[in-house]
């Protein structure tokens, strides 16, 4: 194929097919109608002498020329953006740009005031888009749909192999506590192991095949507290403990900080919890944007913080 003859254009409408293997989603998302990603499909199959797609049954599946073509055309997606975006000088008051952040509700509580101190009048000019974690968080990444995401070190969490040209850097170290109702009386000023299993618990549920830190150390110490209720969200673990006689196994910053908000009182977990060590993780391709260079500068120095103070 000549480089010259190659209708640059059709470059989207192949990485979209390629990832989505489904015409009508294809067209939806760059918002072009069904017929013409379906005439961008035949002009590919043309340029390329392949089908790309074919139909197995009700759904497309890559031939063998199209799934070896959806990494280097998503990478050279990824680096024709990033090189639109790059500037001669970077000035961060300057620069205009919007970031997609993955983080835990727990994290928008704990480090995301600290990162918004450092950018809100450094770089006025960046938008800060933040999205819950999901179980495909790691693809994300690799496939431009993320930025960053900030999540425990421990990444079998989320996925069961190694993540290739993934980055990351520690930012700060949290550990569990257990938290009660103020006036829970059968709770004394510590909390026994056989106290913690009598009581009933709620618990986070992340969804997929996602574990929490608490929930994998149930399983590493083979118990099985009683769970009462469950919840997707970090804080509410801690605001639904308040006038009831529960439990919540909770991360120790968001803990301290409801407890000045909820009659609550926090006591020492009596299980070995891994401690959790919260990392900034985002793909090798960044490493030289200078915004996003900034952008991790300031994650960092937000970590630093919160180091600083272990109640922050």
């Amino acid at each position: 194929m000549q480089f010259e003859a190659f209708d640059l254009n059709l470059l989207r409408a192949l990485d979209t097919l390629l990832r989505e293997r489904n015409v009508t989603r294809s067209a939806q998302m760059l918002n072009v109608t069904q017929q013409a990603m379906s005439g961008s499909l035949k002009r590919l199959r043309e340029r390329f002498d392949d089908e790309l797609l074919i139909r197995v049954g009700r759904r497309l599946e890559l031939t063998p020329l199209g799934a070896a073509l959806v990494v280097p055309v998503r990478e050279l997606m990824q680096q024709i953006m990033l090189t639109l975006e790059t500037t001669p000088v970077f000035d961060p008051r300057q620069v205009r740009r919007h970031f997609r952040i993955a983080m835990s509700d727990y994290a928008t509580v704990t480090i995301l005031p600290h990162l918004m101190a450092q950018i809100s009048d450094r770089a006025p000019g960046l938008v800060c888009e933040i999205q819950l974690i999901g179980d495909t968080v790691y693809r994300d990444l690799e496939d431009g749909k993320l930025d960053f995401c900030v999540l425990p070190s421990n990444w079998r969490l989320y996925q069961d192999s190694k993540p290739q040209g993934i980055r990351s850097v520690a930012l700060y170290r949290d550990d569990f506590v257990c938290v009660v109702d103020a006036n829970n009386t059968a709770v004394g000023e510590t909390l026994t192991l056989d106290e913690y299993l009598a009581l009933p618990h709620n618990v986070v549920k992340l969804g997929g095949n996602v574990r929490s830190i608490v929930e994998q150390a149930w399983i590493t110490h083979q118990l099985s507290p009683r769970v009462v209720a469950t919840t997707t969200s970090f804080a509410s673990l801690v605001f639904m403990i308040a006038g009831t006689s529960m439990v919540a196994t909770a991360q120790r910053r968001l803990a301290l900080k409801f407890a000045r908000m909820l009659p609550i009182r926090i006591l020492e977990c009596p299980i070995a919890i891994e401690p959790l060590q919260a990392d900034l993780s985002w793909h090798v391709r960044h490493n030289d944007d200078p915004a996003h260079h900034f952008l991790r500068e300031a994650f960092a120095a937000a970590g630093a913080e919160m180091a600083a103070d272990p109640q922050a």
